[in-house]
């Protein structure tokens, strides 16, 4: 069921207590200084992280995507990942699901992450 939930999409969200919340606002802003170092914006405001969630009290568990299936920088990503995440109070584990459906695309970039790409050159 794993292998197809990574190709259908993000699964429903399981039940999260109230410290479950807090712990996993605090895994989504460490993401953030996860950067993508082909267009050097952080993940979140590239609109590449779909949810966060927290099981058994202490596994970060990641639903996030790249601009592209091919993209060769999972490693990385998934490095800078385990650094920050692993680092926080609370958390033992994590895990990413990478999950292709809906595929990323620039309707995904948030506000600021189009400020920090015109001031980049980009045009979004």
């Amino acid at each position: 069921m794993a292998e197809e939930e990574n190709t259908l999409g993000v699964p429903e969200r399981p039940e999260q207590s109230a410290a479950d919340e807090q712990l996993a606002i605090q895994v989504e802003e460490a993401m953030y200084d996860v950067v993508d170092p082909e267009i050097g914006i952080n993940v979140v405001d590239l609109g590449l992280v779909y949810d966060i969630w927290i099981e058994d009290g202490s596994t970060a568990v990641i639903h996030m995507t790249l601009t592209s299936p091919a993209c060769p920088l999972t490693d990385l990503l998934t490095s800078q990942t385990e650094s920050l995440v692993m680092d926080l109070d609370g958390i033992e584990d994590y895990r990413i699901n990478w999950v292709w459906s809906p595929p990323w695309g620039p309707q995904f970039i948030t506000e600021d992450g189009r400020d920090q790409m015109r001031a980049l050159g980009f045009s979004v």
